[in-house]
């Protein structure tokens, strides 16, 4: 399955966003400059027992600065171009366990999270 790609900038400016990381200062322009200040981060679920193609999940990201609430298709997932930070994501799927994760984002990373979601009994 291939994501759905999904643009979502949350935070500060480029530049500003970077070295307010502590990347190094020689690194960080070429690195934030190539990537336009972004990283990406992947979102896959996993859910038992799988769900028809056209669900829709409810994800919440959260930095300190941005909250954004965005419907992610349930089977093929999707990529954000997130802002450096840490961030905090709901993810909610009805008849659906919820799951709560965190992931860091650095300028110019790739990172993928796999969240499993289960039936409610």
């Amino acid at each position: 399955m291939t994501p759905v790609s999904a643009a979502l900038l949350l935070g500060g400016l480029l530049l500003s966003a970077c070295h307010a990381r502590g990347q190094a200062a020689a690194a960080a322009p070429s690195v934030c400059a190539a990537s336009n200040g972004v990283g990406r981060l992947t979102l896959q679920l996993n859910t038992t027992p799988p769900v028809p193609e056209t669900s829709e999940a409810l994800v919440r990201l959260e930095s300190e600065t941005e909250r954004s609430t965005v419907r992610v298709n349930a089977v093929l997932g999707t990529t954000f171009e997130l802002r450096p930070g840490r961030y905090q994501l709901s993810i909610s799927l009805p008849g659906f366990n919820s799951a709560e994760r965190s992931a860091s984002i650095e300028c110019g990373s790739a990172r993928t999270l796999i969240v499993p979601l289960a039936r409610k009994r």
